[in-house]
């Protein structure tokens, strides 16, 4: 399906996010395309993430620097493909001497990202040949936005069916929003009803956890003990993965979209527990294996845990591959005239 993107020059821009970006890259030189990456941050420290999230123009110069260093390194590459995901601090400027440096080349932007969280997005998008975003709400919102899910990566649909099976529920992921309250909602009635839990809660900052802990007072009985502040390796979600019979995701309240953890879920097979109500309209959604959960008071079924999982149509299921999602944003396009396909 790939094939076509053989010899082709790309320019893939990204933030990072869980290494997503390096299976992107990965996947795409292992179809023969020739592909220059770079970080979409001059810096992954905590200061610089926060201040392009905050107030950009406060690192303007950090930013223009940066950019015109990666505009001068490729400026001789003559791109077929211009691939940006996010854009949360790349100009119009800057994309405007890619143009006119890369003029054959086709620009595309791919939010894995709600654009309330992500301002700056909505000042490029217009720069683009295509746009597409993995929110529906924000694909009905602005007209030239398409709309696509996002992916798993081939590791998950590979994922050995483990004969035992010692976790009932399983969550791994970073605990924003409100997600800690649902997940001691949770955790409660598991052990009332003597199942078992593994719930990796990831942090990413331990100063910024502290801060969290002193100035909302939800998050006064957050135990430090209980949380990690390393990243989980891919294999080992992958082994947990294979232990588990369900895995819980919990959206952020703002988002419609559904998440990266959504499509592995569904990509390994396995039921999920989730937040995200809007999960219904969507063509992967099966009630034998999704069970949809109220974030407020949030109650989980035993016989639901228990029950047998239900494969998917192979059609369904193979669309939302990381090989898919490549091949509709970066060859031909077939959601331009129409976002359908997905539920």
């Amino acid at each position: 399906m790939l094939k076509i993107l053989a010899g082709k020059n790309i320019l893939f821009i990204s933030s990072r996010f869980f290494n997503y970006e390096q299976e992107i890259h990965r996947k795409l030189e292992s179809v023969g395309a020739n592909v220059d990456y770079f970080d979409e941050r001059p810096a992954n420290d905590f200061i610089t993430k926060s201040l392009i999230r905050v107030n950009k123009k406060l690192l303007k110069r950090k930013v223009n620097n940066y950019y015109k260093k990666i505009i001068q390194e490729t400026q001789n590459n003559n791109y077929d493909i211009v691939l940006i995901i996010k854009g949360e601090s790349i100009s119009n400027e800057h994309l405007q001497a890619l143009k006119i440096l890369h003029p054959k080349a086709k620009f595309i932007l791919y939010m894995w990202d709600n654009f309330s969280y992500t301002p700056n997005s909505k000042k490029i998008k217009h720069m683009f040949d295509h746009a597409y975003t993995f929110d529906r709400d924000d694909a009905a919102t602005y007209k030239d936005m398409k709309f696509r899910p996002l992916f798993f990566i081939d590791d998950y649909k590979n994922i050995p069916d483990n004969e035992i099976k010692d976790i009932d529920v399983l969550f791994i992921g970073t605990v924003h929003t409100d997600r800690y309250l649902i997940l001691k909602k949770i955790e409660k009635q598991l052990e009332e009803q003597n199942l078992n839990y593994f719930f990796y809660k990831y942090y990413p900052n331990k100063i910024l956890f502290y801060l969290k802990k002193f100035f909302n007072p939800s998050f006064r009985k957050m135990k430090k003990e209980e949380f990690h502040f390393k990243g989980i390796p891919k294999q080992d979600i992958l082994n947990y993965y294979s232990r588990a019979k369900v895995i819980i995701d919990i959206e952020r309240p703002k988002q419609n979209g559904l998440t990266m953890r959504t499509i592995e879920v569904f990509g390994a097979k396995k039921k999920l527990i989730t937040t995200n109500k809007s999960i219904a309209q969507y063509n992967l959604y099966d009630k034998n294996n999704i069970q949809i959960i109220d974030r407020d008071k949030p109650i989980v079924n035993a016989d639901f845990i228990q029950g047998d999982y239900k494969d998917a149509k192979s059609h369904t299921y193979n669309k939302y591959s990381i090989e898919y999602w490549l091949y509709e944003i970066l060859c031909e396009h077939p959601l331009q005239k129409q976002n359908k396909g997905y539920g």
